[in-house]
C-alpha cells in the first residue's frame, strides 16, 4: 500500500505517520511505503496518476495559497480512483468534500481512536483481486488466491486455488484477526475460515466451495454467518449493477 501524507505541521504530520504505521502493522500490513510532504505544491511537484493507493491532505495549509480542496481538485482531473481522506479541524466543508470524491475525513488534533477506525473501516472494504498481506513468519499470502483454511494442532492449512495448499503454524486467533477484517473472509465454523468469492452455494449447514470442497457452518453460528453472506452477495450485486 503506497500512502501520501500531506500536512505544514511536522508535529501533526510525525504523530500521523507514527499512528498509521502502528495501525497497519497492527492490520497485518506491512508492505508499505508512506511519504511525507509539508505543503500541496510540494506533493504535486512529483506527484504522478496511479502514484498513491491513499493521500491524507490538510485543508488549510497556512503558509501556502494553495489548500487541500484545491490540491484534491488537482488529483481528481486525472486520478480517480486514489483515496482522499482529508485532515481538519472542522467538519464544514462537506460540499467539497462531495465534490472530489473523498473517502473519509479525520479530525485534528489525531487520535488513536480516529485514525484507527479510519484505517480499519478502509482494509475492511478493500476488496482488490490482487491484494497481499504479509504473515507473521515472512511469506506474502495473496488473499483471492484463498478458498478457505483448516486450523488444527495448531497448524494452518491454506487450500489455495493456484500453487497448492499451504501450512503455518499459527493461533488460529491470530489468523482470524488478520483474514477476518476483510468482509470476503469469515469464521464459519470452528477451525474454518471461508473466502466468501470462492461459495459455489450454500445451505444452513455447508458451504460448497469452487474445489468441491464441502465446508461446514457451526449450527450456533448459522444465522450469523447466514446474514454476513447474503450481505456480501447483496454488495456484489449492487457492485455489479453500477458498473
Amino acid at each position: 500500500m503506497k500512502i501520501a501524507l500531506i500536512d505544514d505541521e511536522p508535529n501533526e504530520l510525525d504523530r500521523l505517520l507514527q499512528m498509521i504505521e502502528k495501525h497497519l502493522s497492527a492490520a497485518g500490513i506491512n508492505r508499505k511505503q508512506i511519504d511525507t510532504y509539508l505543503c500541496g505544491e510540494d506533493f504535486l511537484s512529483v506527484w504522478k496518476t496511479g502514484m498513491y493507493d491513499l493521500i491524507f491532505i490538510d485543508i488549510y495549509f497556512e503558509k501556502s495559497s494553495l489548500s487541500g480542496i484545491d490540491a484534491a481538485r488537482k488529483i481528481r482531473e486525472t486520478d480517480k480512483e486514489v483515496l482522499l481522506v482529508f485532515c481538519t479541524t472542522s467538519n464544514e466543508f462537506a460540499c467539497e468534500s462531495y465534490e472530489v470524491n473523498a473517502y473519509n475525513y479525520i479530525l485534528k488534533p489525531f487520535s488513536e481512536e480516529n485514525v484507527a477506525n479510519m484505517l480499519k473501516g478502509l482494509i475492511r472494504n478493500i476488496h482488490e483481486p490482487g491484494y497481499v498481506i504479509t504473515l507473521p513468519d515472512g511469506q506474502n499470502l495473496l488473499l483471492r488466491n484463498i478458498i478457505f483454511t483448516e486450523y488444527y494442532n495448531h497448524i494452518v492449512t491454506f487450500h489455495n486455488k493456484k500453487g497448492g495448499n499451504s501450512q503455518l503454524r499459527i493461533s488460529h486467533g491470530e489468523l482470524e484477526r488478520l483474514l477476518c477484517q476483510y468482509s470476503f473472509f469469515c469464521h464459519c465454523s470452528k477451525g474454518i475460515i471461508v473466502n466468501f468469492y470462492e461459495v459455489q452455494s450454500c445451505s444452513r449447514e455447508v458451504f460448497l466451495m469452487s474445489d468441491g470442497s464441502k465446508v461446514p457452518i457451526s449450527r450456533r453460528k448459522a444465522k450469523d454467518v447466514q446474514d454476513i453472506y447474503t450481505q456480501f452477495r447483496f454488495e456484489q450485486l449492487r457492485k455489479e449493477m453500477n458498473e
